[in-house]
């Protein structure tokens, strides 16, 4: 029975799945991993070690019950993913890991892993050598930096002995810091893309064409420009891959595009080029106020023009927007509301977020909005109608959750690739 368990589940599987492919790439095998989203299976082979990856919002789901149950039967357990990274103490502490991984984890898994696998799966010296770990060694907490993997492509998407696909992340960073976003300052400000030939190669394997990029237009810049010729050059290269009857999805789930970038030279390439006919963009609010507070480096004009030229061009704008957001007057919300109403005359689709203070951004400590009374009936009219998506009401109560945590248990983040402010 395999001594290691990786924990599998719907919302980290793009991670796991990339993680997989660095370890099976630095010579791990995976055949000494049991790779499973049942947890049942896990519980009965009693692994030594089991490795989770999760966002701070699935702490109050099922994980405490299961950290109770390996916990009594023996196991070790792993944290990575944002929660980890953002409050590692807190992962340790309260919800009683025993190692969290702390930055990008391509290196720090293998090396970790190895480690354990020599000492007997025990925590040890050996350990402080390795970037990227916080962990309590003779009862003092041991943080032993930030784990940066600059050049991220050096590792395949997915592995080869295991049949897992996921999305390809073509692009890891953000150079945009909005304040509510915990990808900035985990992953840099500065874009960092896979190469085309690899995309290219990788992309065999997907019957449906999907990639991670926080901006998918910005392929091949520094983030903040267009470069056209790189955009067209990477969707060109996957033309072979569709005459074979795959189809391409570009600037749709699991990624979007920001307004300033959709352009008709943008949407012309996915045109000739992508299969989907939607795009998602990020407005986030209809006040340019609140979209300078917030660090967003557009303003209202960018969304209004990228809707119009998604329409003339023939595709369904997705837009989201987030209300609740901290200072956010009834006017503020009543200009989101007017550019909602805009959006969806015109033949958009709009989905509505409440506003989350995530651990590890400049708003972590901010305190939301109330939804206006006004707000509160525009939401509920345009839901049942169907005419708007998105979980804010479910939200509303997770937020009130994540203050709480944030009160209690915050930490000022210990090491990012980029600064955060506490702007609250």
């Amino acid at each position: 029975m395999p001594e290691i368990a990786v924990r599998m589940t719907k919302r980290n599987h793009n991670a796991f799945v990339h993680l997989l492919g660095a370890l099976e790439s630095q010579g791990y095998d995976l055949e000494k991993l049991l790779i499973t989203k049942d947890f049942s299976e896990i519980l009965k082979a009693r692994p030594k070690v089991v490795l989770y990856s999760f966002f701070t919002e699935e702490i109050w789901g099922n994980l405490p019950e299961e950290i109770k149950l390996l916990k009594e039967g023996g196991s070790l357990l792993i944290a990575g993913g944002y929660h980890a990274i953002a409050m590692p103490k807190h992962t340790l502490n309260q919800l009683g890991f025993d190692i969290a991984v702390i930055g990008e984890g391509e290196e720090v898994i293998y090396q970790l892993l190895t480690a354990l696998e020599r000492s007997g799966y025990r925590i040890t010296r050996d350990l402080l050598s390795i970037p990227g770990l916080a962990f309590y060694l003779n009862g003092e907490f041991v943080f032993t930096g930030f784990a940066k993997v600059e050049d991220f492509w050096r590792f395949p998407p997915y592995p080869e002995s295991v049949r897992l696909i996921s999305p390809i992340e073509i692009t890891r960073g953000c150079p945009f810091g909005c304040y509510y976003c915990q990808t900035p300052y985990i992953k840099g400000l500065r874009m960092r893309h896979r190469p085309i030939d690899q995309i290219v190669k990788y992309s065999r394997r997907m019957k449906d064409m999907r990639y991670i990029t926080p901006n998918a237009f910005a392929y091949g810049s520094p983030g903040a420009i267009l470069k056209l010729s790189k955009l067209e050059a990477l969707l060109k290269a996957l033309q072979p891959l569709r005459k074979e009857g795959r189809r391409l999805f570009y600037g749709t789930f699991p990624s979007e595009v920001r307004p300033e970038f959709v352009l008709p030279e943008t949407l012309e390439l996915l045109i000739d080029y992508a299969d989907n006919r939607r795009l998602a963009i990020g407005a986030q609010s209809g006040d340019d106020a609140m979209l300078k507070a917030m660090h967003r480096l557009h303003r209202v004009e960018h969304v209004r023009r990228a809707v119009e030229y998604m329409l003339e061009y023939g595709f369904e704008p997705v837009v989201d927007f987030i209300v609740g957001l901290p200072n956010e007057s009834k006017e503020s919300q009543k200009k989101s509301i007017e550019l909602m109403r805009w959006i969806m005359r015109k033949g958009g689709k709009v989905r509505a977020h409440y506003f989350m203070p995530l651990p590890g951004t400049p708003w972590a400590r901010c305190k939301p909005s109330p939804l206006s009374e006004e707000m509160r009936r525009f939401l509920g009219r345009m839901a049942a109608k169907g005419k708007i998506e998105g979980s804010w009401g479910k939200q509303i109560e997770l937020s009130q959750r994540l203050q709480r945590l944030m009160e209690e248990f915050y930490e000022e983040p210990m090491s990012h690739t980029v600064p955060v402010r506490d702007v609250c």
